[in-house]
């Protein structure tokens, strides 16, 4: 009895909320895959997990798959904004709030039409206003009344990685001249005054850094070069341009209170510090972690199920050791065969983080002024 009473103790402790802790999010990246009853049977299962903030890749090459004639104008004949019309009618029907973020360069928005290419930032500047105007809270819905309003938009997805931007870098006199967030600053200064034009309370969100290291010395020819994620914040910082928060990835090598390299949890104050360069106090958003649980070709590194529930409750306090952390969320809700970081496993059954992260989400939710 006495080791059930110690052990019941021991769950109590690791549920209770942080002091300090952040909301709880949890994306289904699946979601932009599926329309009609499968989209609905997502996002009950979504709700189910009493998860209230959610987070939403809005592909530009998909809404856009060719130029509109008013880029900024959201009823433009050229968009196609079915999928996410339903999706965001859907969170709002189960009270959860959205943060968006866009990408994929549609192929006459760059010079070479490749879909990681980097936009041209007047091109992606229009696209994030068209975004902003229609999830602004105020737009009409084709369907009647207005569509739902989005709490954040993200500046792209992990552009100093070369799976969603390119050229990361140049070769200049044998050494690498990293050139990503120059340009990337370029598309975040333009996309914050067209979205604060139509929509000056939706949150802008700069960086979305992935969890990159180390930055080259030297510049493969193709420019294929991952920039570290603090150095993409101080070359962005250097740039000056404006944002209300900032984002970036964490997947630590370890757990979340022991790991100490670049990015991890402990090395966060470091990009604070140049966050502060370019809005001091600004909020910082995880907007992706979490731990796999077996190999696949984007993370070699994975832990047992066990060790990813656990690492659940030790994420909520890593984030809460860290005051400026506003959002923390978990990628992803299920596993597929290029990602098994979710809570359900690819069949659908649940993994023992599932339960972990139903009790923090239900502890963590967000402050009244997030409701959809």
């Amino acid at each position: 009895m006495r080791r059930l009473l110690l052990a019941l103790a021991v769950l109590a402790g690791l549920a209770a909320p942080a002091a300090g802790a952040p909301i709880l999010s949890l994306q289904d990246d699946n979601l932009v895959n599926v329309r009609g009853p499968e989209l609905e049977a997502r996002l009950d299962a979504l709700a189910a997990t009493g998860v209230r903030v959610t987070r939403v890749d809005v592909l530009w090459r998909v809404v856009a798959p060719t130029r509109p004639a008013d880029a900024r104008n959201p009823d433009d004949p050229a968009y196609d904004w079915g999928r996410y019309d339903q999706i965001a009618r859907g969170l709002r029907a189960r009270g959860i709030a959205m943060m968006l973020d866009f990408y994929l360069t549609p192929a006459w928005a760059s010079r070479s039409g490749e879909g990681t290419a980097a936009p041209r930032p007047a091109d992606g500047a229009r696209f994030a206003a068209a975004i902003a105007r229609r999830y602004s809270g105020s737009h009409p819905d084709p369907l009647g009344g207005t569509l739902p309003p989005a709490r954040s938009i993200e500046i792209w997805n992990e552009p100093n990685l070369p799976g969603f931007w390119m050229p990361q870098c140049r070769s200049r006199g044998g050494r690498a001249a990293l050139v990503s967030p120059r340009v990337y600053a370029a598309l975040l200064a333009a996309s914050y005054r067209e979205i604060k034009a139509v929509a000056p309370r939706i949150e802008v969100v700069g960086g979305v850094a992935g969890p990159a290291g180390r930055s080259p010395t030297t510049c493969p020819k193709d420019g294929r070069a991952a920039v570290g994620s603090l150095d993409f914040a101080r070359l962005v910082a250097d740039e000056g341009p404006p944002l209300d928060a900032w984002s970036l990835h964490l997947y630590p090598l370890g757990g979340p209170l022991q790991a100490f390299f670049v990015p991890s949890w402990s090395t966060l104050p470091r990009v604070v510090r140049q966050v502060d360069r370019l809005r001091p106090g600004a909020p910082i958003h995880v907007t992706e972690t979490g731990y796999h649980t077996s190999y696949n070709r984007f993370h070699r590194y994975f832990v047992s199920e066990a060790q990813q529930a656990a690492w659940v409750d030790e994420t909520v306090q890593a984030a809460a050791r860290n005051p400026r952390v506003q959002v923390v969320t978990w990628f992803n809700f299920q596993d597929n065969p290029r990602w098994t970081g979710g809570l359900l496993r690819g069949d659908g059954s649940r993994k023992p983080s599932y339960d972990r992260f139903t009790v923090q989400a239900g502890l963590n939710p967000p402050p009244a002024g997030w409701a959809p």
